[in-house]
């Protein structure tokens, strides 16, 4: 692990131990939830560095020089100057990131105009299993950023960048993009639209093809790709499912609820828009999982799972649909069918992050634990500064638990911890990581969390909830090793 990951996981694993969210965290330094984000995965400045030490009194600075050992030693001076963000590899395929298009329209209500432009491009894109598409969580992390395209190709290890703007009045809108090979800065394709606002979609299509035809003209021609996909009559329908998905995605219970609303909305107004039941599906069973909706969770997965086929009936080719879909058959124990629906989730968007993280998850509680890491280190690699991050950390140290890796696993547990806070499931994976180490003190830490969060953890409970899954002895062997009772 070089320098910059070890100052990572020095951060990480002070969070686990103060049992502080990334989102506390962040309020506490004033450093803002996208900087803390990036702080994790190992992408900082030296001014971060100077802020992140005088609130925890670690010594972290010195480690890019020196590779010490973290420490509680006097802080340094603050002025320091910036570092370069630490980059993640460089494919030698092609790989591609689409940023934000940035609303030139004066008022932020129209942000979702160009945030829904880049995801829907984003979701074209990733249906070419030759093209590498960074997921929309991490491109999304530069959002109203003003930031080099090379640095952040480089931290994203992509080798191209699509950049574009939006500005709407009147009925209108131009949109302008531009696609640029990161490595020498070379614009390959640029173009300007002026449209009626309705038009949108079409402009959209048209975008995405001269992007695919651009960065791999003969794969392309081999694809025959076509960026059509079932949109709605309604621009307003779209709109509102834009709103929502950020909305979702900010992982928070009262946002969670306000875009299951906007999704009912958006039904109401286009009964046949699949891609609303399909995000609906999956707020719904996000927030049974994270027991937002306890002691409703069993029904709010039924719940789950109906939307998901009520997407698929419209729509049999919506990812999102399928891998919630997915997620409910694996948690029923019918581990052979969900493995099924998320492998189409996958060929439907071979670049799905989230998708990725929970095929791994099925594997895992099917037995297949070599396959899940595999999956769920993909995850990790193809979204490095999701928001889901916690959740993707979660089940990668899940899978190397479940195949007795534990020292692999301990800091991607203490990760998921850091990222979220409240959610008892996360420590309760830890403990269980800490019994198989003799971490023995640590762990009792993180009963009495896991208790302030959760139900009081028992063995037979445990056994019960994974009763249906291949990990189940392994993590009950963890937690009896820790001192949890029968």
């Amino acid at each position: 692990m070089d320098e910059k990951k070890k100052i990572a996981a020095t951060v990480r694993d002070y969070l686990a131990r103060e049992r502080l969210s990334r989102e506390q965290f962040a309020f506490k330094t004033k450093l803002g939830k996208s900087t803390i984000d990036k702080l994790l995965i190992g992408l900082f400045s030296g001014r971060t560095l100077s802020i992140v030490e005088s609130h925890t009194k670690l010594s972290l600075r010195p480690m890019l020089d020196s590779g010490a050992a973290p420490s509680t030693a006097k802080i340094v001076s603050p002025d320091a100057s910036p570092r370069p963000s630490s980059p993640c590899p460089r494919l030698d395929e092609p790989s591609i990131a689409v940023l934000p298009f940035t609303n030139m329209s004066g008022s932020p209500d129209q942000d979702y105009v160009g945030d829904g432009l880049a995801e829907d491009i984003i979701t074209a894109l990733a249906r070419l299993r030759w093209l590498f598409v960074i997921a929309r969580n991490s491109s999304f992390v530069y959002k109203g950023k003003a930031a080099d395209v090379r640095a952040i190709a480089q931290a994203l290890g992509v080798r191209y960048i699509l950049e574009g703007s939006v500005r709407t009045a009147d009925g209108r809108i131009r949109i302008s993009g531009q696609l640029i090979d990161a490595e020498s800065g070379k614009h390959i394709w640029a173009e300007k639209y002026d449209r009626e606002f309705h038009d949108l979609f079409a402009v959209q299509d048209d975008i995405t093809e001269r992007v695919v035809a651009a960065v791999e003209p003969h794969l392309y021609a081999e694809e025959g790709f076509r960026a059509s996909a079932k949109q709605p009559d309604s621009v307003n329908a779209w709109g509102l499912v834009v709103r929502a998905l950020d909305m979702i995605n900010r992982m928070e219970r009262r946002q969670n609820r306000n875009a299951q609303a906007l999704l009912l909305q958006a039904i109401a107004m286009e009964p046949n828009y699949a891609r609303a039941h399909a995000l609906l599906s999956w707020a719904v069973w996000w927030a049974a999982h994270l027991r937002w909706e306890w002691p409703d969770t069993r029904n709010r997965y039924h719940e789950a799972a109906a939307h998901a086929q009520d997407a698929l009936s419209l729509d049999p080719s919506d990812p999102w649909a399928r891998m919630v879909f997915g997620l409910c058959l694996s948690t029923a124990g019918q581990h052979d069918r969900a493995l099924g629906e998320l492998r189409m989730a996958l060929n439907l968007n071979p670049s799905f992050a989230l998708g990725h993280t929970a095929s791994g998850w099925a594997l895992l509680r099917a037995g297949h634990f070599d396959e899940a890491i595999a999956e769920t280190g993909h995850a990790l690699r193809l979204s490095p500064l999701d928001s889901f991050s916690g959740f993707y950390t979660s089940i990668h140290g899940l899978a190397l638990l479940a195949a007795r890796r534990f020292e692999e696993a301990l800091p991607f547990m203490r990760a998921s911890v850091a990222s979220f806070a409240e959610y008892s499931g996360h420590y309760n994976q830890l403990i269980s990581c800490c019994g198989h180490l003799g971490r023995l003190d640590e762990a009792r830490e993180f009963i009495v969390a896991s208790n302030r969060v959760g139900p009081p953890l028992r063995l037979s409970e445990v056994r019960a909830v994974l009763n249906k899954f291949a990990h189940r002895d392994v993590f009950v062997e963890g937690l009896r090793k820790a001192g949890i009772p029968e």
